[in-house]
């Protein structure tokens, strides 16, 4: 099925649920104080109050996640240490998952999310399958996504998009159709959430865009280095994630480890806490750093894709994404990374996750692989 056909098929879905959603009628429920056949005694029906209030306290105040995803060594710990303060702390290759919470900050002022969780998946696109344990029917209303692409290698930069992107909107969807079966209004809820994020003059049944259906927040990073590319090469990475961020409803800014970025604080603030978002115009200079809001640019500003015009008439495609893919692997051939296994880390060893317990229990079972092993050669020699 082409992903134009898979985005109608979704859109239906949520019409069809739109139509159930505004055709209910909520019932209300009375209680019966007078203690007749069927219904509750007036003392029945305070000590039900007391203990759903006494319920209420206990529960956590709803609280968001920011998922953070992206290239292998793009700077998102050090993106994520900058946040929260700990400058004093080297950025040391994340391994599988990694987790911190954000305390609201003083100066923020919101009701109900004083704290914020934030998760950072490594090893570039090798392992997706962690998203999973973030991304959750319990999670998915108060998620979000920063994907963090390395600017200075354009030959990777599509590649971990795509990889990253795709396992990401395939477990959002899945994620939705879950917690629809407990809250049947999650679906317009996130809907309204990408209408105001676009504007509510976007048509999502058009099949024209595809935006995220959590907030998305896509981080060229290593600006820096980046600045050291062609002039023309520049160009057309700029004006391919700005396609990126039209298309699927995202915010695009670039990031570098030598600058304090304002903007960046902001988004996960924003993220994190709910906060609001200045409306300041579009830089979308190459030559100065990048920052376009979701819903700020049209197709029209951003221009066709980065390959002469003559080209773009060999080009079969028949949707807009698939054409920038081509159009862009075919200036910057993309290169997918393959590992050596016996060059991987053996993490297991690695003296900053030292544990006692754990080292022993390890090198018994190491141990007793090793005496199967052993046994098992003997018996077919």
């Amino acid at each position: 099925m082409s992903r134009r056909n898979q985005i109608n098929d979704d859109n239906d879905d949520n019409k069809r649920h739109d139509e159930d959603f505004f055709g209910a009628h909520n019932k209300r429920q009375e209680t019966d104080l007078s203690g007749g056949i069927g219904g509750k005694s007036l003392w029945d029906a305070a000590r039900d109050i007391v203990t759903s209030r006494e319920k209420a306290e206990t529960l956590p105040t709803e609280s968001n996640t920011v998922l953070f995803v992206g290239s292998r060594t793009g700077g998102k710990t050090t993106m994520i240490l900058r946040y929260l303060e700990r400058t004093n702390e080297a950025a040391k290759p994340t391994i599988a998952l990694d987790y911190n919470y954000a305390k609201k900050p003083k100066t923020i002022d919101t009701i109900g999310k004083d704290v914020g969780h934030i998760w950072e998946l490594g090893d570039g696109t090798f392992l997706t399958k962690l998203i999973d344990v973030v991304l959750t029917p319990e999670t998915i209303a108060n998620a979000s996504v920063v994907l963090v692409l390395d600017l200075s290698q354009p030959q990777e930069l599509w590649h971990t998009y795509q990889t990253l992107y795709e396992a990401i909107a395939k477990r959002i969807k899945y994620c939705i159709n879950e917690a629809s079966k407990q809250n049947p209004y999650i679906k317009e809820k996130l809907k309204q959430s990408v209408l105001k994020r676009l504007g509510n003059a976007v048509r999502l049944d058009k099949g024209e865009i595809e935006p995220l259906r959590i907030p998305l927040l896509i981080v060229g990073s290593k600006y820096d280095l980046f600045q050291t590319l062609e002039p023309d090469a520049k160009k057309s990475v700029i004006k391919t994630l700005r396609f990126l961020t039209y298309y699927h409803g995202a915010t695009l800014m670039s990031y570098s480890e030598k600058q304090e970025s304002v903007h960046l604080r902001a988004m996960i603030n924003h993220f994190l806490f709910d906060t609001s978002l200045s409306n300041k115009q579009p830089q979308i200079d190459y030559q100065k750093p990048l920052y376009v809001k979701s819903g700020s640019e049209t197709p029209e500003q951003i221009g066709p894709p980065p390959i002469p015009e003559y080209e773009l008439g060999d080009l079969r495609e028949n949707s807009p994404i698939a054409v920038w893919r081509a159009a862009y692997c075919k200036r910057f051939p993309q290169e997918i990374e393959k590992r050596d296994p016996s060059l991987t880390q053996d993490y297991g060893r690695d003296p900053q996750y030292a544990d006692a317990s754990i080292d022993a229990m390890r090198e018994q079972k190491m141990s007793e692989l090793q005496r199967y092993l052993t046994m098992k050669n003997r018996s077919h020699s």
